[in-house]
This record gives structure tokens, sequence and C-alpha cells, in this order.
């Protein structure tokens, strides 16, 4: 079964395509967003990064992934689902667009995957705390 090791936030990322590395930059754990403004079909413009780990066997499995946002009242907000069939034992993805929580609050970012096919979804126990905050109205500056 796929074992993510890595969960990450950022709002970018390069991958130097001589040594395949990859670098995230600004790695975010609060957000502070303007009361009344919505982004875009509900996504957050930042970038989630996961990597996996799979056993020999298993490069090759397809499967299906979906991020979730789990408020500490029990609240899930889930973005759409992915397919992913992993070609080497390590596997890395990155989704732009975080989905955005109906209210601020103190958020784990989760992963959700399953078999193709399958009903029943499995949680990683990696999460990326979050915190959405409401961003101070200021004055307009005038002079």
């Amino acid at each position: 079964m796929p074992n993510c090791y890595l969960l990450a936030v950022c709002s970018g990322s390069s991958l130097d395509q001589q040594s395949n590395n990859v670098t995230l930059f600004n790695l975010v754990e609060q957000l502070n967003l303007r009361p009344g403004v919505e982004p875009p079909r509900g996504l957050i413009p930042l970038e989630i990064h996961a990597y996996f780990e799979l056993d020999p066997g298993e490069v090759g499995f397809e499967f299906e992934m979906r991020f979730c946002m789990v408020a500490e009242t029990g609240l899930e907000t889930v973005s759409d689902t992915g397919r992913h069939k992993p070609t080497a034992a390590r596997y890395r993805t990155r989704t732009i667009g975080l989905p955005l929580p109906p209210v601020i609050g103190q958020y784990h970012l989760r992963i959700d995957w399953r078999p193709t096919g399958s009903e029943d979804w499995h949680r990683e126990p990696v999460a990326w705390p979050l915190l959405i905050a409401e961003a101070p109205v200021r004055p307009r500056v005038t002079h």
C-alpha cells in the first residue's frame, strides 16, 4: 500500500532537471483571507506536495487520491479525486489548489487514497497543520 512520508503546502516549487531534486518555496502554515473574497472555483492557489513510498511489488498499482481539510470540530472539506499510477518505488505529486473550507479556524490537511474501483478510503497518518484566519480590514490610505 502507498505510504505518504511527506505532505506540505507551499506557494511554489522548482524541479532541477539535472538532479531531479525539488525545491519548495514559502511553506504555508497560516492563510489570512480577506472577508468576502472567494478564490476561483473555491480553490486557494497554493501547491500541495505529497510524497509516497511503495513496495517494489506495488509499482504500477493504480489508486485514487484526494486531499481533505479537517477542522478541530470534525468538519471535512475534500478536494476532487485524482488518479495515480506510480512507475517507481518513490512517487511524488504536486497539486495546485487547496480546497477552501466554509469557516475560518485551525485545520489539518490530510490525504485519503483508495485502490481504483474501491469504495473505501484509507486516511494516511501524515498531516499538515494550517490556520485559516480572517485578515484584518485596514483603512484605505488616501494621501
